[in-house]
């Protein structure tokens, strides 16, 4: 099934013998994690221990070894059981598309996942595959132009297992190149909306609006950082918009609680053209710092973002004011590419928060200032 730039196939075999780019391998599955590292080799073998003693509850990624692919990509997840909850599955996914995306020195193209907690772990095989396959389906939707092909490799014997992946997958319908289908569905009917798609509107200063983003602004803005606020203006991007309202129906359904905030991100004007059209996505991973994690940083001080606020040629920087989802977050290290499982956003224990989420994040105002 193709979605978008990518694909989902489901098919049988040995996973350690498909010759894919990257092998999944999920902590908790102690015999194919065993027989992975085994075919492996002592270097793997290795690496594992001593990552998984040191920081246990963070993903990563190792090389081959001896193995017919690119990388090994070990993932933690809690012991799995016939009542495992579906967001443990959506992370393991979220997690290995998550490192492909951070992977700098070789291209994955394809990808195989186990069929997770199918085997001794007993769970039911029709849960698995379709919130598998709704997972990887979302992934590939957030990243339209990923060109990553997905595959679910089912043991032989496993006939039941297999037949319940190939059913899901079946149900599974390509989206259309013009829009992009959400995994939740929204609680009201949309109205319908026949503005632009793309929009960058000017506030007048005059407005409520103006003055409740400049109190914002302000408030924790040194007036030695600054002479004037230019403009600023509301970013519309419907795309970007319904994923992060998507976003965050599922943070509110999982944690029963609002996590958003207010937060600033400051950068220099090109970046600020990327981002409010192509979001705050990982390509920026490193711009602002790495020392609470390799994302995307904001922060509810204002004159901490001005910092990475780059002055154009006509000294005017630039700084959003987004609605970021922390979700539940714990404090982050520089060695963290990708967030702990359990997690959504690391921070430093006071004004700052990483995400690692494309959607997790929108950018409803810019703020140009010198």
């Amino acid at each position: 099934i193709k979605i978008f730039s990518g694909s989902i196939h489901v098919c049988t075999g040995d996973i350690t013998q498909q010759g894919m780019d990257a092998i999944v391998v999920i902590s908790t599955a102690a015999r194919l994690r065993d027989s992975v590292l085994e075919q492996a080799g002592d270097k793997i073998k290795k690496l594992y221990t001593e990552q998984a003693q040191t920081q246990p509850d963070t993903s990563f990624s190792t090389s081959n070894g001896r193995l017919p692919c690119k990388k090994i990509f070990f993932i933690p997840a809690p012991k799995l059981s016939k009542n495992a909850d579906k967001w443990v599955f959506r992370t393991i996914v979220s997690e290995a598309i998550q490192l492909i995306v951070n992977e700098k020195t070789i291209i994955i193209r394809s990808i195989v996942f186990p069929a997770v907690g199918c085997g001794l772990n007993g769970c039911d095989a029709t849960f698995v595959a379709e919130t598998l396959m709704r997972a990887v389906s979302y992934e590939l939707e957030q990243r339209p132009n990923l060109p990553l092909s997905v595959y679910f490799v089912i043991q032989s014997k496993e006939t039941i297992v297999f037949n319940k992946f190939e059913e899901q997958l079946k149900l599974i319908k390509s989206p259309p190149r013009s829009s992009t289908r959400l995994p939740v569905v929204p609680r009201k009917p949309p109205r319908k909306d026949t503005g632009p798609a793309f929009e960058r509107r000017i506030l007048e200063p005059s407005s409520n609006i103006f003055k409740e983003v400049l109190q914002i602004f302000q408030s924790s803005m040194s007036n030695q950082s600054y002479k004037e606020v230019i403009s600023i203006e509301n970013i519309r991007n419907k795309r970007w918009y319904r994923q992060y309202l998507a976003e965050r129906d599922d943070f509110n359904d999982r944690l029963k609680r609002n996590t958003e905030k207010r937060l600033f991100h400051g950068c220099s004007e090109k970046a600020a053209d990327s981002i409010m059209k192509e979001f705050f996505n990982r390509g920026f991973a490193g711009a602002n710092g790495t020392a609470y994690g390799q994302g995307c940083y904001f922060s509810s001080n204002a004159s901490y973002s001005h910092k990475y606020a780059t002055p154009n040629n006509k000294g005017e920087r630039r700084m959003f004011l987004a609605r970021v989802l922390v979700g539940k977050t714990t404090k982050g290290n520089s060695s963290m590419k990708i967030c702990p499982l359990g997690f959504d956003s690391t921070t430093d224990g006071s004004h700052i928060f990483v995400i690692y989420r494309d959607s997790q994040a929108f950018g409803e105002y810019l703020i140009t200032y010198r």
